[in-house]
Formats: C-alpha cells, sequence, structure tokens
C-alpha cells in the first residue's frame, strides 16, 4: 500500500494522478483539506511512533512525501521511519523560480534572522506573506513595527491568528491564488515598504510577489527553503512522477508470487490519437481519456499535452507496462494527429518509431513499424470519434516515441530489419509478464488447479490467439486445461511432469517453432534470435537445392521462409520442424506421460506429432 502526506498543491496533484490510473493510496493530512480526491483519508498529526505504526498495521511499502517544504518536523519522521522500516520514498517535489540575481531578493536562513534584520533597518509598515504559523515566530518584529500578515481565509487560520497577542486589525484574510492586481492593491493600502515570504515555489505563488515587489520597487526578503533529507526518489512535474512511480512500482511494489499485468505500446497510441482527436475539436487536451481493449477491457491514461492548432494536435502518455521487462515501460508514447486531405486513416513514422525493411512482418516493407492490432485499434477510434462528433475520417497518425532510436539499441530490432526506432506492437493491448519467477509460480498455480480438477490432459499454447486455434479440436476439456506458457515451454512442459499430467498438447506458432527445433526451451527474442543457419540445413537436409538454402541463409525472419518454401502439411522441410520441436519435448517427458505437438503455421494450417513414450 501507498502513504501519501499530502495538503499541498503537490499532494492533490499525487492524488488525483493515482485515481485516474485506478491506484489505492492512503491520504494524510493535519485537518479536512482535499475532499475530492479518492484515496483512503487520514487526519491529524502523525508524530514519528505513530507514522511507524501506521505504516506497519497498514503494510506501507512506498511513501510520498509531496508536503509543504518548510514541513521539516514532518519530513524528518518520513525520513526516519522509512529507513527504519525499509520503506521507499518519493519526494514530489516543487519548482522553485531562480530569483537570486534579483535585486529586489534578500535571502535568509531563518526568521530569526530575518528578524534581527529588519530591526536594523527603518522599515515601518511591513506585509508579511508567511501564514498564520509564522505571526508567534516573527513577534518580536510586530511588537516594534507595524506589520500585517496575510493569512488563508480559513476558519482554521482565523482562530489561529486569534490564539496569538496579534491584533486582529493586522490581520488580512485572503486567497493565497489571488492574481498580481489584487496583491499589489493589498500592498498598497498597507503602505507596504517591504514584503515578507519563504521561499515556497511556484505552487506558492512566489512570482507574484517577487513581480509585486519589483513593480512597487520595494525589497523583497525570502526565508530561504530547509535541506530535505535524502528521498530515495525526487519527482517535480506530474510526467516525471508518473514515469518514477512506474518504474518504483515494478522494482519495489511486486507482491511475491504474483504478476502484474500492463499495456501494450499499441494501447498507449490508441489513447494518445484519442486525446489528439478531442484537442482538435474540442480546442482543449482532457485531462485523461479512457480507451477500450480487443478484449472488452478498458483503461485510463494521464494525458500529457504538446502542441495544439487549428490542423494538427500532439500529447504522450506514459506506458505502463506492468512487471513484464519491456524497454518502453514507463516511457513516453506520443501521438501527432493531423487533418489529412485524404480520405481514411494514414499511418506515418514519428521520431523513435522504426521502419520495416525486410519481408516477413504482417506489414509491408517501408511502412513505420506498427502491427496490425494497433493500427485496427487506432483506425477504429477514430472512425468511431469521427462518427460522434460528425467529422470526416480523414486523418494523419504520426506515432512517436521521443527515447525511441535509443532504446531501440537494446533491442533485436536492428537485427530483423526494423530500422530507426522501435515497434508498436500488441494484439490484445494487454502485456502478460512472461520473463520471471512469479510468471512460473503462476504457471505452476494454473497446472495444480488442471490437475485438482481431475484434467489429466492438459493443452498448452502461447497465447490467446492459439489457444483459440486449438479449442475445437477439444471440446470435451474445461477452460482450466488452457495454459499459456508465453515463452517458456521447457519450465511449463516440466512443470507438467511434475504434476502428473498424463497427456500434455503443445501449440507452438511457425516462428517460435525453429528456435524451439534448435533446442531453445525459452524462446523469447531477448534470449534468442532466428538462426538462418540453423534453419538453412533444416532445408539442405530436406533436399532443397542450394538456391533454396542460400535464400534462407539471408533471412532475418522465420515467417519469410513461406515466401521461399511454401507451406503444406507433406512438405518435408515443416515435417523436420515439427518433428525436432517434439523430440526436443519429448526428452522432458517420464514414461507415464505423452505429447501431443502441433506445429502452427499461419492462420488455418497446422502439423500434428503424436507419440507415446
Amino acid at each position: 500500500m501507498i502513504l501519501i502526506f499530502g495538503g499541498t498543491t503537490e499532494g492533490k496533484i499525487v492524488a488525483e494522478l493515482f485515481d485516474i490510473i485506478g491506484q489505492p493510496y492512503f491520504y494524510s493530512t493535519r485537518t479536512d483539506t482535499h475532499k475530492q480526491i479518492k484515496g483512503t483519508r487520514v487526519f491529524g498529526e502523525l508524530d514519528g511512533q505513530k507514522m511507524k505504526v501506521f505504516c506497519q498495521e497498514n503494510n506501507i511499502r512506498l511513501i510520498i512525501d509531496a508536503a509543504h517544504p518548510f514541513a521539516v518536523y514532518l519530513h524528518e519522521n518520513i525520513y526516519t521511519t522509512a529507513s527504519d522500516l525499509g520503506i521507499e520514498t518519493i519526494r514530489y517535489e516543487r519548482n522553485f523560480p531562480d530569483v537570486r540575481s534579483s535585486k529586489s531578493v534578500r535571502f535568509f536562513d531563518s526568521y530569526d534572522s530575518m528578524s534581527d534584520a529588519l530591526l536594523q533597518e527603518k522599515f515601518d509598515h511591513i506585509l508579511a506573506l508567511t501564514g498564520v504559523q509564522t505571526i508567534t515566530k516573527l513577534k518580536s518584529l510586530w511588537e516594534q513595527r507595524t506589520c500585517y500578515f496575510r493569512i488563508l481565509d480559513t476558519d482554521l487560520s482565523l482562530r489561529k491568528s486569534k490564539e496569538t497577542d496579534l491584533a486582529q486589525e493586522f490581520i488580512i484574510p485572503m486567497d493565497p491564488k489571488a492574481n498580481t492586481e489584487q496583491l499589489e492593491a493589498l500592498a498598497r493600502k498597507v503602505n507596504a515598504e517591504i514584503l515578507l515570504t519563504k521561499e515556497s515555489g511556484e505552487s506558492g505563488f512566489f512570482q507574484s510577489k517577487l513581480t509585486v515587489a519589483e513593480k512597487l520597487g520595494i525589497p523583497l526578503w525570502v526565508v530561504e527553503r530547509p535541506t530535505l533529507p535524502n528521498y530515495n526518489h525526487v519527482a517535480d512535474s506530474p510526467k516525471k512522477f508518473l514515469q518514477l512511480f512506474y518504474r518504483v512500482k515494478t522494482s519495489s511494489l511486486k507482491v511475491e508470487g504474483q504478476l502484474r499485468g500492463g499495456f501494450t505500446t499499441g494501447t498507449c497510441l490508441t489513447a494518445a490519437t484519442k486525446a489528439c482527436f478531442i484537442a482538435l475539436v474540442e480546442k482543449e487536451f482532457p485531462k485523461w481519456v479512457e480507451v477500450e481493449l480487443p478484449g472488452g477491457e478498458k483503461t485510463k491514461y494521464v494525458v500529457f499535452p504538446e502542441k495544439i492548432s487549428d490542423k494538427s494536435s500532439s500529447c504522450v502518455v506514459i506506458k505502463d507496462a506492468g512487471d513484464d521487462p519491456d524497454a518502453t515501460h514507463a516511457k513516453e508514447i506520443g501521438c501527432e494527429l493531423t487533418f489529412s486531405e485524404t480520405p481514411g486513416v494514414h499511418f506515418l513514422k514519428g521520431k523513435g518509431v522504426g521502419i520495416i525493411t525486410i519481408p516477413g512482418f504482417q506489414t509491408p516493407v517501408g511502412e513505420p513499424a506498427i502491427n496490425p492490432v494497433p493500427r485496427k485499434m487506432v483506425s477504429n477510434l477514430l472512425q468511431t470519434m469521427a462518427d460522434t462528433y460528425e467529422t470526416e475520417l480523414a486523418f494523419d497518425v504520426k506515432p512517436y516515441i521521443p527515447e525511441g532510436e535509443e532504446l531501440a539499441k537494446h533491442t533485436f530490432n536492428p537485427r530483423i530489419g526494423v530500422i530507426g526506432g522501435i515497434s508498436i506492437i500488441g494484439t490484445t493491448g494487454i502485456v502478460k509478464p512472461y520473463s520471471n519467477e512469479a510468471f512460473l509460480a503462476s504457471i505452476r498455480q494454473q497446472v495444480k488447479v488442471a490437475k485438482g480438477n481431475q484434467c489429466s490432459e492438459i493443452v498448452l499454447t502461447a497465447g490467446k490467439r492459439s489457444e483459440n486455434r486449438l479449442k475445437p479440436g477439444f471440446p470435451q476439456l474445461p477452460a482450466v486445461a488452457y495454459i499459456h506458457f508465453g515463452n517458456l515451454v521447457g519450465e511449463t512442459i516440466k512443470l507438467s511432469v511434475e504434476e502428473g499430467i498424463e497427456k500434455i498438447n503443445l501449440a507452438i506458432m511457425f516462428g517460435k517453432s525453429v528456435k524451439l527445433a534448435e533446442g531453445h526451451m525459452d524462446t523469447h527474442s531477448k534470449n534468442v534470435v532466428f538462426n538462418s543457419e540453423f534453419v538453412a540445413g533444416l532445408a539442405k537436409d530436406c533436399g532443397h537445392n542450394s538456391d533454396v538454402v542460400n535464400q534462407i541463409k539471408q533471412l532475418k525472419l522465420a515467417n519469410a521462409i513461406l515466401d521461399i518454401i511454401p507451406f503444406s502439411e507433406d512438405e518435408p522441410f515443416y515435417q523436420l520442424v515439427a518433428n525436432k520441436c517434439h523430440e526436443k519435448c519429448n526428452q522432458l517427458l517420464s514414461k507415464s506421460n505423452s505429447l501431443c505437438l502441433f506445429l502452427l503455421v499461419g492462420d488455418n494450417e497446422m502439423i500434428k506429432v503424436e507419440s507415446k513414450n
């Protein structure tokens, strides 16, 4: 669980971000502020011991300190509690304008030093913008000079001001968001010769105070912000915070034995496209958008606008890939949407998006590397939006990933002919994390459930697509008998053998099959790539001539083989691949197990290999 210390503009920003993405949290404030947020409210001051007990009782694993920079005691308690309990911390820091070069500004390290310096000067009419809490701290000043205090216009602040000895005629309740003109009018009304404030940053409206001081030609004396503890992480904008949170969530908020799913780059592109469409027709970006995935699920994205004009708009969203080791996790995925003079939806290459340079993909050579499902998601969305807003369906969609070119260097994209950036992929819109121990624990649990439901036979597939291919052939099997192995072919077979499953049916798509045939029991692209030399050797063993063999050696994608050796169930090459896959998997069985392997090619073709030990 997450604990936010708020009561500030920054705290409200964090809470609103979490409300949009559906992240549960506790929100701690001294008083009942920010009533509109959806998190669980915690009121009252938490000293060190109370804070520690609260974190232990509520399994707090991340603390977000978005409290006021001058809440020194709270910051110290947060740091000590987090250090003692091993809790990760994020400081959401406000932005502080650089004003030290201004001739109007003078900084002090404390209210005492500011008071001492003022009493050495001849200023008589002073306007303090430091808040109700500082009335007592500046008592030595207002006892000797005419000093007005602007405070928050709230019952609490008024009550606290009455607890001081300062006459109420010197108390001025006022909204701190008041514009520069209102603050200037107040300064003139009290004949202010100097303004006092603290280094409260942009959200503390520091700039308006400086503007008024410079316009009136009077000094602005400032108590500088205190030094904060060394938090694990610091962010100073909503976008940076959300990126940081997704990274921390993956590294520090995992639940043992569980995996958190995420969303594909294609889903992110769809969300950004929707936000851009709304901006184009309504002349303003929404704060968030909701998109529907191919499977019917819905998810929300925070929108970070970039540009908008009469003909074009652009924005980014932040990708949450869950616990999958995805290169684009927590990165910006953007879209520039432009009205086109040509009917339809046209996909263009943006910064960081790769171009297809060789055949074998589902997308033609020369096109941006955007898979068919994301293209369909975006096109369907634009059609729906165009119908709703009664506009023509004529758009240029230019996806962009600001860090895409650099990220692509850490993938296999350059090796398989995707040049200049990453691919925008996805078939369901959802990322299922396959590559860690938690996923194996999930597979083990599924196999146990199948066994517990008296399933002596199961069907292992990489995902939903191949599962749907096999289902018609096994009408007798319940839903629990279908298990997705992702890329972990070998480990899933081993788990099935351990649980005593008698008959194992394994479906493997052709692209993965050539890796399995070579003996790679984990077919993930981060571990193994297409070995054209090995596959060319298989073709040679099947009697194909040197021209075919040499063509295969030049390939970078397995599916491109289908154009060189057309598929048929009787083709020796595909028979050999299927048999080698079966042979490698069969080595993992015991005498009480049998394996039936299905080599899936295209959308309809397959080869079946079955034997029993």
